[in-house]
């Protein structure tokens, strides 16, 4: 099940359950394990960007403009409150 390693609370209580089954399945598709390589573009207060597999890159954080870290062929997946996959 891809919900095994989920907060019950996050998942259901906090109605977190559409945003973490797409954020699990980019993960799935994408063969994102925990022993994954992550390599990090941006490490500020408000702006974190990772590139995980170099299959997805992930942005977290308030602020919007990271789009020079991102190659031009990378499609936004999903998002949501101060993130992007």
């Amino acid at each position: 099940m891809i919900y095994d390693h989920f907060f019950d609370d996050h998942f259901f209580d906090w109605g977190l359950k559409e945003e973490i089954s797409k954020l699990a399945m980019i993960r799935i598709k994408n063969g994102i394990r925990a022993s994954s390589t992550v390599r990090i573009l941006a490490s500020d207060p408000d702006l974190y960007v990772a590139a995980i597999d170099d299959k997805i890159i992930a942005k977290i954080g308030p602020r919007y403009e990271a789009g020079h870290l991102v190659p031009t062929n990378f499609r936004i997946a999903t998002c949501g409150n101060d993130y992007v996959v």
